[in-house]
């Protein structure tokens, strides 16, 4: 075969383009850019920015974390949010959107939203909404809207709030700092209640489902207590007890800050108006445990005798007492880390108790309470 030299081949090639010009045609279409270097310079800033934080957390929240987000990676977003609509370029947009949310970036959250309706509108409606609050972060799937989203974050300030008073917790999520996340999904009827969902790398998340997209009604016509089941998770988040393979609490400590916080907040007068259809006292409360277990012996063999433990420990020295041992133990910071959510002991709470109460007849209280429920070191 005999090549023609190169410049010869080259006025060829320019030869036939004048040609196509002059007969009307177009040029061949350029092929379509390539968007992975604009995804992976956004989606590795933020994963970098989420790694050193979980490293070395200190007092930096994410709202600070997340204005860290280097310009370069910003650019990149916006010339992915530039680009011809191509599948590689709506893929990149999605994942994306994903990482924007692990910062809490939402409002690059909502550039992508916006670019995809206009573009690919199934994809955008599957990204769902947000709503961003200083303590957390919402996402409303299947059908929710801002409005929704908006009610649901009032329930959620509330409770969070009613935490405060009653326990004093000081952090809310497995990484300092980090929002916490709340999944929302509208479903037909609910088939799994709220859980915990503690796998997520760098912050702790919580699945809800609910059935009215409109009011947040508690509990639901088919019975689920979905406010219950709010206030059950969240102490899920704030501590796990045991390790991956034993749960020490029998599944109770969520239980007895559940009940605890619904009957704070059913007590609490005004009422709160995003609670006027909430009802679960009347099925879960603190009150209603108590007259169940009376004279039941605190324990650990089984979930009655540890939620005995945990409401007598509430009776004799308080709730916030108990706040105050969690925060003591997670400033040691020697707990167990499982996927980075803290998991307790019984030892442990009752060091920390007896490091935080300072009556003495309180502190007698707490030790003769452990006695009596035979807890033993590094139980």
């Amino acid at each position: 075969m005999q090549f023609l030299p190169r410049p010869t081949l080259l006025f060829c090639i320019g030869a036939v383009w004048l040609a196509c010009v002059a007969k009307g045609g177009a040029a061949p279409a350029a092929p379509p850019a390539d968007p992975s270097p604009l995804v992976q310079s956004y989606v590795n800033a933020v994963r970098k920015l989420n790694e050193e934080h979980a490293r070395r957390p200190g007092k930096t929240n994410e709202d600070a974390l997340k204005a860290k987000l280097p310009r370069a990676a910003a650019a990149s977003l916006e010339k992915l949010l530039g680009l011809d609509a191509s599948p590689a370029v709506l893929d990149g947009l999605s994942e994306c959107a994903g990482a924007a949310l692990d910062l809490d970036r939402t409002e690059d959250f909502d550039k992508i939203r916006r670019r995809l309706e206009a573009t690919a509108p199934d994809r955008a409606k599957a990204l769902g909404t947000t709503l961003s609050r200083p303590r957390f972060q919402l996402r409303g799937l299947r059908g929710l809207d801002a409005r929704h989203l908006e009610t649901f974050a009032d329930v959620m300030d509330t409770v969070l709030a009613a935490y405060d008073d009653v326990f004093g917790f000081k952090e809310w999520s497995k990484v300092p700092g980090k929002k916490l996340r709340v999944r929302i999904h509208l479903e037909p009827k609910i088939e799994k209640p709220p859980h915990f969902a503690p796998e997520l790398p760098f912050h702790s998340e919580i699945d809800f489902p609910v059935v009215d997209p409109e009011v947040f009604r508690s509990p639901t016509a088919d019975g689920k207590f979905l406010f219950y089941g709010l206030c059950h998770e969240l102490g899920h988040v704030i501590a796990m007890w045991g390790d991956a393979r034993r749960e020490e609490d029998h599944h109770t400590w969520a239980h007895y800050t559940g009940v605890t916080i619904v009957e704070h907040l059913a007590a609490k007068q005004p009422a709160p108006a995003c609670l006027a259809q909430v009802k679960d006292r009347a099925w879960r409360s603190l009150e209603g445990e108590r007259k169940r277990l009376s004279g039941h012996a605190p324990g650990l063999e089984d979930a009655d005798a540890t939620l005995a433990l945990f409401i007598q420990i509430h009776d004799r020295v308080g709730p916030g007492a108990v706040g105050s041992a969690i925060n003591h133990l997670d400033a040691l910071d020697q707990r167990k880390r499982i996927g980075r959510v803290r998991y307790y002991t019984f030892d442990e709470l009752r060091a920390g108790l007896l490091a935080t109460v300072k009556d003495k007849k309180a502190k007698q209280a707490i030790v003769d309470l452990f006695a009596q429920a035979k807890t033993k070191p590094g139980q």
